[in-house]
């Protein structure tokens, strides 16, 4: 079992603005992506700033990941977080949220929002959270599988509105092969990679 993943490189402790906050402690068996709607910006600040901004509403996430491949990290994902579909246990309860500092939601159409996840820039931050994926499938027995927010595996906030929230609330991260932009199964395929790597 791909025992040479390690715990990957961590340049923002978000264990100051979280500790304390969990709703208590659970083995997962999912991963939540997430996009910030925020913009990208050099160095640490863009990972920062949201953590902060979901500390002061009351809210958590287990990691953030820039365009950089920057990764802020809280250090346990046993914790119960606020991070899909508030006050929603049945997600939050077995799930490890990442954050994905991006401005493409901003973007007018689905083609163009494809179109920047596709660029060559965003590569490092995809495989960085397939990194991630990798290490917690080790740690946790999260499976390297597409989920829809309702079967353990790697999903989106907007695979939890639409399985949990009948459609309404967020799109963020909205996979491509579900009509969207997110191009989630390259990251499930690059995790997968990786501990296949890990394993040869």
């Amino acid at each position: 079992m791909a025992s040479s993943i390690r715990l990957p490189k961590v340049d923002v402790d978000l264990r100051p603005l979280f500790k304390g906050e969990e709703r208590g402690h659970r083995r997962k068996d999912m991963i939540v992506l997430h996009e910030t709607v925020s913009s990208n910006r050099p160095g640490l600040r863009d990972i920062t700033s949201p953590a902060e901004y979901l500390d002061a509403n009351g809210l958590e996430i287990h990691g953030v990941i820039d365009q950089e491949g920057y990764v802020g990290w809280a250090y346990d994902p046993t914790a119960i977080y606020d991070h899909a579909a508030s006050g929603n246990g049945r997600v939050n309860s077995r799930s490890v949220g990442f954050e994905l500092v991006s401005e493409i939601p901003f973007l007018g159409t689905v083609t163009e929002r494809r179109r920047a996840w596709k660029k060559p820039d965003r590569v490092k931050q995809l495989d960085t959270v397939a990194a991630w994926c990798a290490y917690l499938h080790v740690e946790l027995g999260i499976p390297l599988d597409y989920s829809d927010a309702t079967t353990p595996g790697i999903t989106s906030h907007w695979d939890v509105s639409r399985s949990w929230l009948n459609g309404h609330g967020h799109w963020d991260c909205w996979p491509i092969h579900r009509g969207g932009h997110f191009p989630l199964n390259y990251v499930v395929y690059k995790a997968r990679q990786i501990v296949a790597a890990a394993d040869a």
